[in-house]
């Protein structure tokens, strides 16, 4: 299975008793990360910017597996996260960004003959690319949303924009997408006091085909027309979470494609996917998550990693 993930990187500073910690982060380069590592062929379409971070970033995204898209570097500075970690593990940011990703190539070119030649059964996009992009993201979409399963994660931010803008611009790329991935700390965000139930019905009424809202030790709920399924993850000692919901994403593509639920023709098999389908595939993002809270920054598990982890720690599920 091939995948094309488009979106935003950058690197996240953590202050330590050490001083400041630059790791390599943003959402959707976690989730091209995340998908290489376990197995996939992956290719990252973004803006790096320049210079050493923009280095670092292309050495952790290639050590991974996965591949930078021509074009995904700039004379920009390397957009940064100023990470601060709560007493329970959770993260706030301040960011400064720079992105203007490249367009798909024009049809009739070389490089639109490779595109077609790979083939992505998958393109994923989200987080803050979306806001920042939106006319080269959906560029993207339009190019291969005929053969691709996209999938998407709002990871919604306020105060990039105006709420009503930033609700308005996510509801657009959720009506784009096969496959919509959000947390509770979102949907609470987007919608104050809108039942989370009501928010799942309401966003696979606009086209999807499978939503699933995570919640840390909660777990997460899979839902599509037909069935709705919640799993609980095995409690792990928590180090930060960032970067636990792109594991998840990872994971989560990666289930669906060993469940020949990616692709041309997948939206059907995504509509039928069965209760016990579906528990095993919460079971498996659920458990790239946890793997991912369980150490510092945004590292997301290995496919032996991963599975190491289903083995040995069972998912209670209600």
């Amino acid at each position: 299975m091939t995948c094309l993930v488009i979106g935003e990187a950058l690197v996240d500073i953590f202050d330590t008793d050490n001083g400041p910690v630059e790791l390599p982060g943003g959402s959707t380069f976690n989730v091209a990360r995340g998908l290489g590592l376990l197995g996939r062929r992956v290719h990252f379409v973004s803006d790096l910017g320049s210079g050493s971070r923009a280095d670092l970033l292309e050495t952790t995204l290639c050590g991974s597996g996965a591949k930078l898209w021509p074009g995904s570097t700039s004379q920009s500075p390397t957009s940064i996260a100023q990470a601060t970690i709560g007493p329970d593990g959770s993260a706030t940011y301040e960011f400064e960004l720079h992105f203007n990703p490249p367009l798909p190539p024009a049809p009739g070119s070389p490089e639109a003959a490779a595109l077609a030649a790979l083939a992505p059964q998958a393109l994923h996009t989200g987080s803050l690319a979306v806001h920042l992009a939106p006319a080269a993201i959906r560029a993207w979409i339009d190019a291969l949303s005929d053969t691709a399963t996209i999938t998407y994660d709002p990871n919604f931010r306020e105060g990039i924009g105006p709420h009503d803008e930033i609700v308005a611009r996510t509801e657009e790329f959720i009506s784009l997408s096969d496959v919509v991935k959000a947390s509770r700390d979102d949907i609470d965000a987007m919608y104050p006091g809108v039942p989370e139930d009501e928010v799942i019905a309401a966003w696979l009424r606009m086209g999807p085909q499978l939503v699933a809202l995570t919640g840390g030790q909660d777990g997460a709920i899979l839902a599509t027309e037909n069935v709705v399924v919640r799993s609980r993850t095995p409690k792990v000692t928590v180090v930060d979470t960032v970067g636990a919901g792109d594991s998840f994403m990872s994971a989560l593509i990666d289930a669906l494609g060993r469940t020949s639920a990616l692709g041309d023709d997948s939206k059907e098999s995504r509509r039928m996917l069965s209760e016990r389908q579906l528990r095993s595939i919460a079971g498996y993002a659920n458990a790239g998550g946890a793997v991912a809270v369980s150490r510092r920054g945004a590292v997301p598990p290995t496919r032996d990693e991963l599975l190491n982890f289903v083995s040995s720690f069972s998912v209670v599920e209600s």
